[in-house]
């Protein structure tokens, strides 16, 4: 990536096609050093204050690559009392920029306001017929999807291919690599989840324990979005048995053991030489997984709470919240979202 003759903002955009196109792990290097120079470059904060496409761009692309920039960076876009001001609010880039860049605030940053003030006023924009028809399905998928650094990069970068492949100019070398990446990772990935399934049927717990639910192919695709690379298989595995091994014991406790089965249980877990050989060997993974656990289980009661009521599972977290506050089902899941934001 030779960026000497192309000015921040396009070296930007290329560096965002690129990571949205999974090709990011290819050019670490090269990104880098382009982010080093931008962020060298004298007054660059305040040459990028009129264009707010920019600005925004620049602090959610850097902040994705652990970059310290302050949100001051958008200073002169608010207004004496720090709101945004509404004059910004017809420029549709700029606002789909700082809409992602917002998801991007630290905990008491106020950048976090631009999230509902972007997102108000480009379905706005959207219902006013302003956009042509390219414009209305990109800021539609925006919306209604995840920001890019909580979804499953190989399968937004899959969607992306599909845009990318529209847009007016486009590199045609990045495409065809980008395809062609896609394919050798999907027979990656196809192995590494033929290599479990053997495990799993091996072990013969499944048949076993009929009660318990199977979700392998779920953990796996859990553990590609913690972990993407292809080079890091052995922890796709890994994760995903750990995950597996631990619903169903999660099922033993909810819905399948006795109250004396279960302290019998609890007691040969906590036991010396259980805890001295397992808890020793996953100690130094707990602080990586606990909140990836957290929130695989807040998606997990968002996206199956009706199966597990049918299966009489009564101790799902947003029942529970339903039933200690009254809500509707409707305002508790909007709960757990913000808690998933939160996280």
């Amino acid at each position: 990536m030779n960026g000497t003759n192309m000015k921040p903002l396009h070296l930007l955009e290329l560096i965002d096609d690129i990571e949205r196109l999974r090709l990011s792990f290819k050019f670490e290097k090269e990104i880098n050093k382009v982010f080093l120079k931008i962020v060298s470059i004298e007054n660059f904060e305040d040459r990028t204050r009129k264009n707010l496409h920019e600005t925004a761009l620049l602090f959610g692309t850097l902040r994705r690559h652990d970059f310290d920039l302050s949100e001051d960076i958008f200073r002169s876009f608010k207004d004496e009392e720090g709101k945004f001001k509404t004059e910004i609010s017809n420029d549709v880039e700029g606002m789909l920029s700082l809409y992602e860049a917002s998801y991007l605030s630290l905990e008491g940053e106020s950048i976090w306001e631009a999230n509902a003030f972007s997102r108000t006023h480009l379905m706005n924009l959207v219902k006013e017929g302003l956009m042509d028809t390219k414009m209305v399905e990109k800021v539609r998928h925006l919306l209604e999807g995840l920001p890019y650094h909580r979804s499953c990069c190989r399968l937004a970068a899959r969607q992306y291919v599909n845009r990318y492949d529209k847009m007016e100019p486009h590199n045609l070398l990045l495409l065809e690599l980008a395809k062609l990446d896609f394919n050798m990772e999907q027979s990656s990935y196809q192995n590494e989840l033929k290599e479990l399934s053997r495990w799993w049927l091996d072990i013969g717990l499944s048949r076993k324990l009929k009660f318990a639910r199977d979700r392998l192919v779920k953990l796996y695709i859990w553990s590609l979005t913690i972990i993407p690379e292809p080079q890091f298989a052995i922890c796709h595995k890994e994760l995903t048995k750990v995950g597996q091994l631990l619903t169903i014991l999660d099922d033993v406790y909810d819905i399948y053991g006795t109250l004396d089965e279960l302290e019998l249980l609890t007691d040969a877990i906590e036991s010396k030489d259980i805890t001295e050989q397992v808890l020793h060997s996953i100690t130094n993974l707990h602080d990586l997984l606990s909140s990836s656990f957290t929130i695989l289980r807040l998606i997990d009661d968002l996206t199956t709470s009706t199966d597990e009521i049918e299966r009489g599972e009564t101790s799902n977290s947003i029942v529970s919240y339903i039933h200690e506050t009254g809500l509707p089902e409707e305002k508790a899941r909007e709960y757990f979202k913000t808690l998933i934001d939160k996280e």
